[in-house]
């Protein structure tokens, strides 16, 4: 491609805007790594700061940094799902505490559709320890939950190609990032700790995870035809990020004033910082910079990083 972060121009080129990101704390992850790397182009880091007062760590509202020499700010809101979560309905069972409305939007969506650049991400959630699912009035509680995937990236796309302007606001959606557990899941003593390389090989990937890069793929595929889905960029992360078994915080996502995480709990899930969402970032501007918002004499079409 020819790009290398540029801090200094990519801060430039969002003076006066807002780059939001939505999803869950994978999606966190990257907006940490992302205002990192843009502080590194700012000399004076107490021009840079939370709008509320809010600390960065265990929040899980939303965050809004500005930086103020260029008047933009970074923003993240946690939506793990991008679509509803909500109180089930009356007549629901009473170990349902909460259900997901898959036709409709996350409350904080009608924030994010005016900013400048989104960047969305969903799918860290998406299994079947964390989702009941609904539409409308009805729990199904038998709902597959690759159905309920389908039908929630459907309601974004659709809510991007009607609520969006497309022309003011550049969108990405970033794929599954990839979780690296091994010998059970992340509270039963899966394990990614003393892993030092990539995966070298084959991909290491998950069978279950594929469904969820390849949804996505084919409800925008199905939707093409569409001028504002037409307009959208697939950030690709999967497969490359499927590689670093070796680049997750494992037992050192406490801190460093609490230390390691006890063995039987380790984190294979998120990513330490400097790391893989550095990579991600990288491609982010690349396609930024690329992109016809940045550079209107220049012919665009539909954009995909892998």
């Amino acid at each position: 491609m020819g790009f290398r972060f540029d801090a200094k121009l990519m801060l430039e080129k969002l003076r006066n805007k807002r780059l939001v990101f939505a999803g869950d704390s994978i999606g966190r992850n990257q907006w940490e790594s992302l205002l990192c790397m843009l502080a590194s182009g700012v000399p004076d880091q107490s021009s840079i700061y939370e709008v509320n007062g809010s600390p960065i760590t265990k929040h899980k509202g939303f965050l809004i940094f500005k930086f103020k020499d260029y008047d933009c700010t970074v923003e993240y809101y946690r939506a793990p799902f991008l679509v509803l979560q909500s109180r089930p309905p009356a007549a629901a069972s009473q170990k349902i505490k909460t259900t997901l409305k898959l036709d409709q939007m996350d409350w904080n969506s009608v924030k994010w559709k005016d900013a400048d650049v989104l960047v969305l991400n969903t799918g860290h959630w998406w299994n079947y320890e964390k989702t009941l699912r609904g539409e409308g009035a009805e729990v199904k509680m038998g709902m597959e939950v690759e159905s309920a995937y389908r039908r929630s990236i459907e309601t974004v796309v659709d809510w991007i190609n009607r609520e969006v302007n497309t022309s003011k606001t550049q969108v990405f959606f970033r794929t599954y990032a990839p979780v690296h557990f091994r010998g059970g899941n992340w509270k039963a003593g899966g394990a990614c700790h003393l892993e030092s390389l990539p995966e070298l090989g084959s991909s290491s990937l998950p069978p279950q995870t594929w469904p969820k890069f390849s949804i996505v793929i084919d409800v925008l595929s199905t939707r093409s035809h569409l001028s504002r889905i037409r307009d959208l960029n697939l950030l690709n992360v999967t497969y490359m990020t499927s590689r670093r078994k070796d680049a997750h915080s494992s037992l050192y996502y406490l801190g460093p004033k609490s230390g390691p995480a006890a063995v039987h709990r380790q984190d294979c899930s998120h990513w330490c910082l400097p790391g893989v969402p550095d990579a991600w970032n990288e491609l982010l501007f690349a396609l930024f910079l690329r992109s016809k918002w940045n550079d209107p004499l220049k012919h665009h079409s539909p954009s995909v990083l892998q």
